[in-house]
């Protein structure tokens, strides 16, 4: 038997054009990844029916994994506005510790950073663990992918309220 680390680690961040209030807004918008999610196949729902993203509030539901549907369960457990929130979760045996963090480089410049942590509980998990590995540079991809959505929108917005 060979031993495989159980916990994996991934990092991106991008320089965007507009204020950190405003960029603030577009990444607190929980409906919008939400509506993501859903359209990935996952099940989601808010614990309480909660309209405003605060310390503590839940989500509840089930996504695929390796052809799998695994029970999902999420809960924002800092949240430092307009600077930091995180999102811990559990998705079948994976723990995640999702972080979102934005500082200010100007008036206008807003650095968002995001860092995945994953660790696995069970064996299926570590397998899929290994799967992640191989496919790094695709995870990354991703998660900048899903930087520039979210920035994309915000820079937008603040080109529209400049008046450009």
């Amino acid at each position: 038997r060979f031993c495989v680390s159980s916990s994996m680690k991934f990092k991106v961040s991008r320089d965007l054009g507009a204020p950190q209030a405003l960029v603030w807004t577009h990444f607190m918008d929980f409906a919008r990844f939400e509506t993501d999610m859903r359209r990935q196949g996952a099940t989601l729902a808010r614990v309480g029916d909660w309209t405003e993203a605060t310390k503590d509030v839940e989500w509840r539901g089930a996504v695929t994994l390796g052809g799998k549907s695994n029970p999902l369960a999420a809960k924002i457990t800092q949240l430092v506005a307009p600077r930091a929130y995180t999102i811990d979760s559990q998705i079948g045996g994976m723990v995640c510790h999702y972080e979102i963090s934005l500082v200010s480089l100007s008036e206008t410049v807003t650095r968002v950073a995001l860092v995945l942590n994953l660790s696995a509980k069970t064996e299926t998990a570590r397998i899929f663990l290994m799967t992640l590995k191989l496919t790094r540079g695709l995870v990354l991809q991703r998660l900048e992918q899903m930087l520039v959505r979210q920035g994309s929108a915000a820079e937008t917005e603040w080109q529209h309220r400049k008046g450009g």
